[in-house]
C-alpha cells in the first residue's frame, strides 16, 4: 500500500530562503526513495510564504 505525506514549510524572512529550503527537502526525500507528487507555494492564514510538498513511498 502506498503511503502519502504532505509536508509544510513556512518562513517569515524570504521567499528565496523558502525556495531553497523546499528544494533541499525535495532532493533529500528523493534520495530517501520517495516520489514527489506535487510542490505548491502559497501563504498561510498569517500571510507567511509557505510551501506544501506531497510525497509518496
Amino acid at each position: 500500500m502506498k503511503e502519502h505525506r504532505i509536508i509544510k514549510l513556512s518562513t517569515m524572512w524570504s521567499t528565496e530562503t523558502l525556495r531553497a529550503d523546499t528544494e533541499r527537502l525535495v532532493n533529500e526525500k528523493v534520495r530517501d526513495g520517495y516520489e514527489i507528487i506535487t510542490v505548491a507555494f502559497g501563504v498561510n492564514m498569517w500571510w507567511m510564504p509557505t510551501s506544501y510538498i506531497t510525497i509518496k513511498k
